[in-house]
């Protein structure tokens, strides 16, 4: 699916957090979006996802409208948010985790197929399907937030730092994970501040700056800018 950003404003409190970005992101793409905290990254995210209300400027999926539209209602036009911090239900049990994934479907059939896919893409989470959230380290429970975000059968995923506090072997692990799933054709933005592993995973970066979008280009280039490697790559 397509996805639109055209003059994107969120405003907080009478604070600007977005000052009006543009950004177009094409069917199946892998698309980042670095810069340091409080850039406007995440509000980015929380705006497709229809979790915050933009101010102004438009959101269009398929050139389709969608800024204003509920979060649920989002979800079921097939984009699906991976917030940062693993929140997933540490009461519950994997499994449980995961069928809450798909709430979206009454079709028993496909959550089962949806599932055992799942558990085949992670197979950590199929040797702990019944053990609670809690019981699960990092790595184990970023693997579940994003399993049960899959579990909607996503053509949109967003992911807000899913590397953050991990180590990095299953930084890698989870990488090798989305490129996967982007090559069945989902596509991806990516929140990272990670900046290295996230041009390296991306096909395209933006580099947003106060709540603007101070670069743009192809991810092998912005690695190679001297901006980018000065301010986010430590080089």
């Amino acid at each position: 699916m397509k996805l639109s950003i055209r003059n994107l404003q969120v405003n907080y409190h009478n604070v600007a957090a977005l000052k009006g970005i543009s950004l177009e992101v094409p069917d199946a793409a892998f698309v980042t979006l670095i810069g340091s905290n409080g850039a406007g990254k995440s509000t980015t995210l929380r705006a497709i996802s229809g979790l915050v209300k933009p101010d102004s400027g438009e959101i269009l999926l398929n050139d389709q409208r969608i800024d204003g539209v509920v979060a649920d209602r989002i979800l079921r036009m097939g984009i699906a948010h991976v917030p940062e911090g693993r929140r997933i239900f540490k009461d519950l049990s994997v499994e449980e985790n995961l069928r809450l994934g798909a709430f979206i479907y009454d079709d028993r059939d496909r959550i089962e197929q949806d599932l055992h896919g799942i558990f085949e893409k992670f197979p950590r989470l199929g040797e702990r399907r019944h053990q609670h959230g809690r019981t699960l380290s990092g790595g184990e429970q970023q693997m579940l937030s994003i399993g049960r975000a899959l579990m909607s059968r996503p053509r949109v995923l967003l992911l807000d730092e899913p590397s953050l506090g991990l180590a990095p072997i299953i930084v890698q692990e989870i990488g090798t994970i989305l490129r996967e799933i982007n090559a069945q054709g989902v596509t991806i933005i990516l929140v990272e501040q990670n900046a290295d592993l996230a041009l390296q995973l991306a096909d395209r970066g933006y580099v947003l700056e106060t709540g603007l979008i101070a670069l743009e280009d192809r991810a092998d280039l912005l690695a190679d800018n001297e901006h980018v490697k000065k301010a986010y790559l430590g080089i």
